[in-house]
């Protein structure tokens, strides 16, 4: 028979793993919901009951809405934003192509490196909707988390674009991340619009894809200005 001590370990270990269990289900449930309703259209009870958990649990875990989803962001965005970093550190003190930039910096929240296919795609669309969800508590929760690279992305584009007013830089910079926002949402416009034209490929071609097609605005001459 086994020690008390012993048993008494086990147990807790079950018991820790069924906690983990239980916490990666609302995680997954908030994840889902988040993402096709947005912030404001999701509540915790029906958080609650796609997870098949209660209430209790929900707030034992996290006790609001909006830190359970800070940890559905820091889940799935803190590695994705590590990645990003670690890629542009090894650019530090090189010469390297724009493109070689903009994938290192786009490339990381479209293929989710380590994720399956139903993660990825999970993901991609969760991060899409919380990108452009007008809630100021989910405003804040992203800015915390992807602001500081932001910055660093774009004067590092920036670097690479003198040619380029301030102005005009501006501009090309929010279309690049008008681009970069819908790659990450389900397409589903899209595809209604022209189901028989448009067909989507692999997101692996949609990374160079969306690579090209900003590389190519970025480094375009300079637009001549249109008499209004």
């Amino acid at each position: 028979m086994p020690k008390p001590a012993a048993a008494k370990t086990a147990v807790s270990s079950k018991r820790q793993a069924l906690s983990d269990t239980t916490a990666n289900q609302i995680l997954d449930a908030a994840e889902a919901l988040f993402a096709a309703h947005g912030y404001g259209g999701t509540s915790m009870r029906a958080i609650a009951e796609r997870a098949g958990a209660n209430l209790g649990a929900f707030h034992y875990y996290w006790g609001s809405k909006q830190a359970l989803c800070k940890a559905v962001l820091e889940r799935r965005l803190g590695p994705v934003m590590q990645e990003r970093k670690e890629r542009l550190d090894a650019f530090e003190g090189r010469k390297v192509p724009l493109r070689d930039i903009l994938r290192a910096s786009m490339a990381p929240s479209l293929l989710v490196a380590g994720a399956s296919a139903e993660e990825r795609e999970s993901f991609r669309a969760f991060y899409g909707r919380m990108l452009m969800d007008p809630a100021d508590e989910v405003h804040a929760l992203t800015a915390s988390i992807v602001d500081d690279f932001a910055r660093r992305f774009v004067d590092v584009v920036g670097h690479e674009l003198p040619h380029l007013s301030s102005e005009e830089f501006y501009w090309r910079v929010i279309f690049v991340y008008g681009a970069f926002f819908y790659a990450h949402s389900t397409h589903t416009r899209v595809q209604a619009l022209w189901p028989e034209k448009l067909q989507q490929t692999s997101i692996e071609a949609g990374v160079d894809y969306l690579v090209n097609f900003i590389e190519a605005g970025l480094k375009a001459k300079p637009a001549p200005r249109l008499a209004s």
